[in-house]
């Protein structure tokens, strides 16, 4: 599959544009909704769903987390079932009017109570509705939803570039004919100097950390390398944490096997142990941080008996997860999506829309909850058809630099609170940013550029 994406603007273009933070004019509200329909759904029309949270009240019934429709499911048709949504709305001004559609899956007597709870304390009481059928629409004027204490996302410690970093390569690696690049200098990840030239052109081209591949310390040569990218980057003011393979987290180290909670358990107090202390770690507030690789693939359950087994023995990382609209922003730290180079430029700023309000409020829900943090990635180009064990294939062109551009342009517009750089040094797949002989230092030069934009404060967007 070949996908080919228009030119993006030039960054000279886009130097110093206004930024447009989506979560802004925010307003917490409860939605209570009671209703014998075996489906319930609310949307909202003249503001945006940017978070929210559910409660089944009564016995029988469920009800959605994610998703710009919140459903209330009966598992009992007939016999009302009540169901809580605490939500907040962005786009909420005095003017406004805020529609409420609820639609039924048959036609029942039903619902709809409104709460405004920016005043997490002592929430009031603005609207009641009820209706006969299978939809209505209400409407909410926004004064009504603004009272209270005003509502604004609190900032992340400081705004990060991080890269992925692989370190799998010795030097026979450069002779393998299913690489797409090379580098300009070819290396083994076991040579210190390497990987100190490495840290050191990602500090200058303004990468605050790599985060590196890792499989667990029973494969040796995992913990070896993390030294080494940890001591060198000591030495040129990089930082480093550990990237979760987590598809090989079992006794087996068997992808084709489930991940094993006890193998990831140990996995997250292992990192901790073995390098969480090391100058160069990346922590926030004092947390190791590690970024988990297809972290959907466990349930919200199940993460929460992992990081709760770890947490009793004395660990805290903060944990980044790869997924995306999922439940598991209940007990995980950050998200973010290793890679989004198949999404057209519209569908990722959709995408970055949705995750950048979703993310960056929903500590509002609940109060004293902490700040979670939203990691977008940006990505130069894919291209993985000479990899012979894959029937199909995936080529995105990197048009010159243009698809680089967007990606960025799109992550810094939509507030993103850090950016992934996916990756640095992914030769297999074609994604990588360090000078090679293709490229040269093309993608390196760019990184630098949209880095200083990035973190330039005086423009950025407004919280």
């Amino acid at each position: 599959m070949l996908l080919m994406f228009p030119a993006a603007l030039s960054l000279a273009a886009t130097i110093g544009m206004p930024r447009t933070d989506p979560a802004t004019q925010l307003a917490r509200v409860r939605l209570i909704v009671v209703s014998p329909a075996a489906t319930t759904d609310i949307t909202i029309a003249g503001a945006t769903l940017a978070s929210y949270t559910s409660v089944v009240l009564s016995s029988s019934g469920s009800a959605s987390q994610t998703g710009g429709t919140m459903r209330a499911t009966n598992n009992n048709p007939g016999t009302a079932v009540e169901v809580q949504f605490d939500a907040v709305l962005a786009g909420v001004t005095a003017a406004s009017r805020v529609a409420w559609n609820v639609s039924t899956s048959q036609s029942v007597a039903a619902s709809l109570e409104v709460f405004s709870t920016n005043d997490a304390s002592a929430p009031q009481s603005v609207d009641r509705f009820a209706f006969t059928g299978t939809s209505a629409e209400f409407t909410t004027q926004g004064t009504r939803l603004l009272s209270g204490d005003d509502l604004t996302v609190g900032p992340v410690p400081e705004h990060l570039v991080l890269a992925h970093y692989y370190p799998w390569y010795d030097l026979a690696s450069w002779r393998d004919p299913e690489l797409a690049d090379r580098p300009v200098q070819p290396y083994s990840s076991d040579d210190a100097s390497a990987i100190l030239r490495q840290t050191g052109q990602a500090h200058a081209a303004g990468i605050d950390a790599f985060v590196v591949s890792w499989q667990g310390r029973e494969i040796g040569w995992n913990d070896q390398r993390m030294r080494l990218v940890l001591d060198a980057a000591q030495r040129t003011g990089l930082r480093a944490c550990v990237y979760f393979e987590t598809y090989v987290a079992n006794s087996g180290h068997d992808p084709s096997q489930p991940i094993d909670l006890g193998v990831l358990a140990r996995w997250l107090e292992d990192a901790v142990d073995m390098y969480g202390s090391h100058p160069a770690y990346l922590r926030v507030d004092g947390r190791p941080v590690i970024f988990v690789y297809i972290a959907s693939q466990l349930s919200e359950a199940q993460w929460s008996a992992v990081l709760a087994s770890v947490r009793a023995r004395g660990r805290n990382p903060l944990v980044i997860g790869d997924f995306f609209h999922s439940r598991l922003i209940n007990v995980l730290d950050g998200e973010y999506q290793y890679i989004n180079i198949t999404l057209s430029p519209e569908q990722l700023a959709d995408n970055y829309r949705t995750e950048s309000l979703r993310v960056r409020t929903f500590n509002l829900l609940k109060s004293g909850d902490r700040r979670r943090i939203w990691v977008a990635s940006v990505t130069p180009g894919y291209d993985d058809r000479l990899l012979s064990a894959r029937t199909r294939h995936l080529v995105v062109e990197r048009a010159n630099g243009a698809v680089y551009d967007a990606q960025w342009r799109t992550a810094i517009t939509l507030a993103a609170d850090w950016v992934v750089i996916s990756t640095w040094n992914e030769y297999f797949e074609n994604t990588g940013v360090e000078p090679t002989e293709r490229f040269g230092s093309a993608y390196l030069d760019a990184t630098l550029r949209w880095a200083k934009e990035f973190k330039t404060p005086d423009r950025a967007p407004h919280r």
